[in-house]
């Protein structure tokens, strides 16, 4: 099976099985992070290529998806699946740091929002009251000018 997979547009990166699509950014995992696949044992090919596969949906993740779309569940998940990864062997110390920045700069980014959110109502309420300062001073002049 595993020559299969091979046969069918795919490329072999430090023996995983990876997608052509893939293949630079499985090359700058084993450039950057030489210790990441070092420990695992996995003979399985389809295992192999499941679980580079699974890294490869985590790096796009945290690297490259907006923080106002990454939800608290999927964030969740990505810590399930570094998990379930270091558990066969992958060494992902410095994934799992890159994904304790994101949730901290999701954190500050909801919180901002939110803060932003209670000043613009904030504004909205100050140009009601404004507005309402600007009658009455329209009204007093017109008093004056009547007396």
């Amino acid at each position: 099976m595993g020559n299969q997979m091979e046969t069918h547009n795919t490329e072999n990166v430090n023996d995983f099985i990876v997608d052509p699509s893939h293949v630079k950014l499985v090359n700058w995992i084993f450039k950057t992070h030489p210790e990441t696949s070092v420990k695992v044992k996995l003979q399985n090919q389809q295992l192999r290529t499941t679980c580079m596969n699974l890294l490869v949906g985590i790096i796009q993740k945290l690297y490259h998806k907006p923080l106002h779309d990454l939800s608290e569940s999927e964030l969740s998940k990505v810590s399930e699946d570094l998990s379930d990864l270091t558990k066969v062997g992958f060494d992902l110390q410095w994934l799992r740091s890159k994904l304790g920045k994101v949730c901290l700069d999701r954190k500050n980014h909801c919180a901002s929002e939110a803060r932003i959110g209670e000043i613009e109502q904030h504004v909205k309420k100050l140009e009601v009251m404004m507005s309402d300062l600007k009658a009455d001073l329209e009204e007093e002049k017109t008093k004056l000018k009547r007396l």
